[in-house]
């Protein structure tokens, strides 16, 4: 796939992102947020990848002040034990920037 159309994919899925989450449809606003990040590592756009980040808190802290019932609210995933999906997606964020930068810190094999 082309950086272009793995870009429109990505601005696609954010776009769908945010017309679900309005619409309340949280588990359908995650998965394209989720997809939306892996086009980003993809195409090595840190700046993409923060903006998942961003939307990520930004949706949680709303449904958290929200819709605290939602079974992936940060309340609801501790009751479980667990974190929310949506902070868990922010910490995936967080890691696929660090793993750019060391990948764009680390030196070429040597061929020879």
């Amino acid at each position: 796939m082309s950086d272009a159309s793995l870009k429109e994919t990505y601005l696609r899925l954010i776009q769908i992102n945010q017309e679900t989450f309005a619409g309340g449809e949280y588990d359908v606003a995650y998965h394209a947020l989720s997809g939306a990040i892996y086009c980003a590592a993809s195409l090595k756009e840190i700046n993409y990848i923060v903006e998942v980040e961003r939307l990520a808190v930004q949706q949680l802290a709303w449904i958290d002040a929200h819709d605290p019932e939602y079974e992936h609210s940060t309340e609801s995933s501790s009751k479980r034990g667990l974190p929310s999906i949506y902070s868990n997606l922010a910490k995936m964020a967080n890691a696929k920037v660090l793993i750019i930068q060391n990948e764009a810190k680390r030196p070429p094999p040597s061929i020879g």
